[in-house]
């Protein structure tokens, strides 16, 4: 008999906490059309990420799915992840307004680590808040200086060569093709570059005696659990504290080659042109409390530069292969403007900034593949949205789907299609060039950089080859908050005569 009444009890109190779930799911789940806000069908529990958490389609496509299941002339739709209302930006005019116009308002990014607390990966440029981040945007903006970016190029083009040679004696087949994975190509010249200009070595990833350097970078990004702690940093920061034991090894790893750097330079008083030599004057300069330059907070830099540059430019380079492979008639325009600028001349920046196709053609890459799909604001205080009466919340994140804004139909025809010499709107055009690097005040502070490092890498493989992509459709993306072909991007490479 009691135990009868025991499994009456358990179940009358099992129904009464599901009710009770079910009314507070409801509830909350309700926030944007108690507001008059349209949103997509949701999960009880997940909200509209239940196939983002259980690992069945990367973010960017549940963001893409999002932004299309609203009208076309919808200026906004609202989602939930879990049970927090977020809201995804549509029109290019609102974008502006509260990445740029209103930025007072939208100054920090969810991104993140809410109480900042891992010193190396998110106390830095590209998480921290304010008023620490303008202080912060102000003293390194200048170590990426167009004269200073000009002294990077000889270093960059030395890791060009090492990628040159690596094509070179990969296996023939019988047509004269070398095939390799683009991605993996654009990896390890980009590690190369950025171990030469952050952290001051000379290391040839594509000599697998020395891939050590690169193995580790890739460990940051790339594998089941990094996907995991990405789309938490991103999507979930509340929950960052289950992310500190995976995080520590590749910052053991990068500390240690870092500060031999920063020693071994201070120590023998030369200068190289690097990162080093301006990680070495800020941490000799004059130091404010707000943000000192000293220990875990300088390799922050040279570590959120390597972050921020690595996967990005990697991915460019790989996309931009891989569309010019499928439309060889942009190879030709781009080989004949280098030809004419270039032969016989030593590669400098003022050379590469004349070739304008290789710009449209790089803008129209990212337009199609941003190797970061997504970016986010949140708002510190209460903020209503110009002409919708629309109140967006504090502490409500508002985020923009890159890919899907920068392939909407309502502003650009034939928006899924690889066209370099794109006829829209200039006003069009340089707004979706800004958006494929964040935009406004927190857009990314290596954008010349990052693209420069892109230059440079198509620029040396065109000249001397070119590229082939056989297999038309492409695999889906892996599950990421970086965009990646989920099988990879192989192309092949045929030496010019």
């Amino acid at each position: 008999m009691l135990t009868m009444d025991c499994l009456i009890y358990s179940t009358t109190a099992l129904v009464i906490c599901l009710s009770l779930f079910y009314v507070y799911a409801k509830y909350k789940l309700s926030y944007w059309s108690r507001r008059g806000v349209k949103s997509p069908p949701t999960h009880l529990l997940f909200g509209n990420f239940k196939e983002c958490v259980t690992l069945q389609k990367p973010p960017a496509e549940i963001l893409r799915e999002i932004f299309n299941s609203a009208d076309s002339d919808d200026p906004y739709i609202g989602f939930y992840i879990f049970h927090k209302p977020m809201l995804l930006l549509r029109d290019h005019d609102l974008i502006k307004q509260v990445m740029i116009k209103d930025f007072d308002v939208f100054p920090n990014r969810r991104f993140g680590s809410g109480l900042e607390r891992d010193a190396v990966g998110l106390n830095s440029i590209l998480s921290i808040k304010q008023p620490r981040w303008r202080y912060l945007r102000n003293k390194l903006t200048p170590i990426l200086t167009g004269q200073k970016l000009k002294n990077m190029v000889s270093l960059m083009t030395e890791c060009g060569k090492c990628m040159l040679n690596f094509i070179e004696k990969l296996p023939t087949d019988e047509a004269g093709r070398k095939e390799w994975e683009a991605k993996d190509m654009g990896s390890r010249y980009t590690n190369d570059v950025i171990a030469s200009l952050a952290f001051g070595i000379s290391i040839n990833s594509f000599d697998e005696k020395e891939t050590n350097f690169l193995n580790h970078g890739a460990g940051i990004f790339r594998g089941f659990m990094r996907s995991i702690i990405f789309i938490i940093f991103f999507f979930i920061p509340e929950w960052d504290f289950l992310t500190a034991p995976f995080i520590k090894k590749p910052a053991n790893y990068f500390r240690e080659i870092f500060w031999d750097s920063m020693n071994t330079r201070e120590r023998l008083a030369f200068k190289r042109g690097d990162m080093i030599d301006s990680m070495l004057a800020l941490k000799n300069g004059e130091q404010n409390p707000i943000y000192k330059f000293e220990g875990d907070n300088l390799l922050a830099h040279s570590l959120s530069f390597y972050t921020a540059g690595f996967e990005a430019t990697a991915t460019t380079i790989a996309f931009a292969l891989y569309d010019l492979a499928r439309y060889p008639e942009h190879q030709d325009t781009l080989y004949n403007e280098m030809q004419t600028h270039l032969t016989g001349k030593e590669l400098t920046m003022d050379l590469i900034n004349e070739l304008s196709f290789l710009d449209c053609v790089i803008m129209e890459s990212l337009r199609l593949h941003p190797p970061l799909p997504v970016t986010d604001r949140i708002a510190i205080k209460n903020y209503e949205l110009p002409n919708t009466g629309l109140i967006i919340e504090k502490d409500v994140p508002v985020y923009v789907s890159i890919n899907s804004t920068n392939q909407d139909p309502k502003y650009f025809s034939n928006s899924r299609d690889f066209i370099p010499l794109r006829t829209e709107s200039k006003e069009n055009k340089k707004f979706y060039e800004s958006l494929a690097f964040g935009i406004g005040p927190r857009a990314c502070i290596g954008q010349r950089l990052g693209l420069l490092m892109t230059k440079i890498a198509l620029i040396m493989i065109f000249s001397n080859y070119t590229v082939s992509y056989e297999n038309i459709s492409r695999d889906n993306d892996a599950i990421h908050v970086f965009t990646y072909a989920a099988n990879g991007l192989y192309v092949k490479f045929k030496k010019r005569n």
